[in-house]
């Protein structure tokens, strides 16, 4: 019998040091990985925020390229057939967008619909000055019934679109 009280007279205190030992590297090593996780969110975010900044910019630039005033400006040349000026039209919007696909992943869903559908309304605006050419209209001709249809409307597509993608970014900013 006293061998075994002897043995839990060492038994018992070394149970007890193991016991609180492992608690405090338990909570020592919880707490550890609970400050590197909010360490990595707080680099995330850091690397996060300004990849949204550059994808509101680039929006805000497709935006204004694909606004028919300023892509009729840039890619019309003198001498263009109005089948060439509208094909043109039509590739340059759809170059730009998917050049700018990725940046959706950082937008939010309102901006990049808005987005979407700015370059659609664009599109359907292109489209329909071409309908109303002639076969061998002029460049030139395109041109001007785009203006007009453009200047027939209270505000473009593209406007429209930039505001709220604005207002999104400066709300997400904020």
């Amino acid at each position: 019998m006293e061998e075994i009280i002897d043995l839990l007279k060492y038994t018992i205190p070394s149970v007890v040091v193991f016991a609180i030992t492992y608690y405090m590297m338990k909570t020592f090593f919880e707490r550890e990985k609970k400050l590197k996780q909010e360490e990595n969110r707080a680099l995330a975010r850091k690397d996060y925020i300004p990849l949204r900044i550059q994808a509101y910019e680039r929006a805000a630039l497709y935006l204004e390229r694909i606004d028919p005033n300023n892509l009729i400006m840039r890619v019309h040349t003198p001498g263009m057939s109005a089948n060439r000026l509208h094909g043109e039209l039509l590739k340059n919007i759809r170059e730009e967008y998917n050049h700018n696909m990725v940046q959706q992943i950082y937008m939010s869903q309102r901006s990049w619909s808005q987005l979407k559908m700015a370059k659609e309304e664009s599109i359907k605006i292109i489209n329909m000055a071409a309908q109303q050419m002639s076969e061998h209209a002029t460049g030139v001709e395109l041109s001007s019934a785009i203006f007009e249809i453009v200047a027939k409307l209270e505000k473009l597509p593209t406007e429209i679109a930039l505001e709220k993608v604005k207002a999104d970014f400066q709300k997400g900013m904020a």
